[in-house]
């Protein structure tokens, strides 16, 4: 019998529950496969036959995809911004570039564009495809053009 009591001693402290508390802290995280951009007008046959014509980027080629996330109660925001696109010709304003998020209409960039807005936390990381293409209007030079996005998730 004194054999079988450490091992129902044992046994009973494995089985006591210990109470554990999480504490998440808020916050959100946004993640973009890439920020800059390259539009090549000459590569890509300039001029075009007729204008306004629109050139998607060389780089990246095809869409960026934006992972957002967020926790914080109540909304959120995430806005974007693009410097001129500068290249050897010169510099392009920002309203030459259209966006657009998961195929929704094309919108002129500007100097800040709302893209999405949100309530409350998210379900995981929401995947977003942004698409972006340069408006020519026949002044520009060819050449080698290149920007940078800025991204920025905030709440009101």
């Amino acid at each position: 019998m004194r054999r079988l009591l450490p091992f129902v001693a044992l046994f009973g402290l494995a089985l006591a529950q210990v109470p554990v508390g999480v504490d998440l802290p808020a916050g959100s995280a946004l993640t973009l496969s890439t920020n800059r951009i390259v539009f090549d007008v000459a590569e890509r046959g300039y001029p075009p036959p007729a204008f306004p014509a629109y050139y998607a980027p060389t780089d990246p080629e095809g869409a960026l995809m934006l992972r957002l996330f967020s926790n914080l109660e109540g909304g959120w925001f995430l806005s974007t911004s693009l410097d001129a696109l500068s290249g050897e010709a010169g510099l392009l304003p920002p309203e030459q570039i259209e966006i657009r998020i998961d195929g929704a209409s094309w919108i002129p960039l500007g100097p800040e564009v709302l893209l999405l807005s949100g309530e409350g936390t998210s379900r995981g990381y929401d995947r977003h495809a942004v698409e972006l293409r340069l408006k020519l209007t026949g002044r520009e030079a060819p050449g080698r053009y290149e920007g940078r996005l800025l991204f920025t998730l905030a709440k009101p």
